[in-house]
């Protein structure tokens, strides 16, 4: 008779989960502390795995910097103003972002870098959206989403309409010009 032994081998969850891509310490804010003239910077928030900045631009934008991961390294940025809405076409994003992203204050080794996505756009073929972007061995899209807002629980109700009267035509929401990377390690 043949007796099998078994050995389990119980490696707790906190230590996979500590191999990432990221050094907490790596984590960092992408924009510069000292910003030029007409730029704020509105926020910055630093969770465990990911930081995220919100800066306003002299021309009206408001872009936020998301740079995380653990099995990947990720960032984004999304732009927010101007015309944009759900409905912007391709070429009208292409001008956004070449227009905005050159000004961006980034620190001097920033992760999230705004030159990759100019050159990917520059390189790509934008045809629908979103669309696919070149970057070697990462995957990189532009797209653009509507504004998430938050329901008002405050909103009245709708008045009524005298007769012949026409109801204000819903505000379309705004449009967020989204660039993204995502290199898989």
């Amino acid at each position: 008779m043949r007796t099998l032994l078994l050995f389990v081998v119980l490696l707790p969850v906190a230590a996979l989960a500590e191999d990432c891509a990221f050094e907490l310490k790596d984590i960092k804010p992408q924009f510069a502390a000292k910003l030029p003239s007409g730029f704020k910077l509105v926020s910055t928030r630093k969770d465990k795995r990911k930081v995220t900045q919100v800066l306003k631009t002299p021309d009206g934008f408001d872009v936020t910097v998301e740079l995380g991961g653990c099995s990947h390294v990720a960032y984004s940025i999304a732009i927010k103003g101007g015309t944009l809405t759900p409905k912007t076409v391709g070429s009208e994003l292409v001008a956004v972002s070449k227009r905005v992203l050159p000004t961006l204050p980034m620190i001097a080794d920033a992760i999230a870098s705004p030159e990759r996505f100019l050159k990917a756009i520059e390189d790509g073929n934008i045809i629908t959206l979103p669309a696919q972007l070149p970057c070697g061995d990462a995957t990189c899209t532009l797209a653009i989403e509507a504004e998430e807002t938050k329901p008002d629980k405050k909103k009245a109700p709708p008045k009524k309409l005298k007769k012949g009267e026409k109801p204000e035509p819903e505000k379309e929401p705004a449009g967020v010009l989204k660039l993204s990377y995502d290199f898989a390690l």
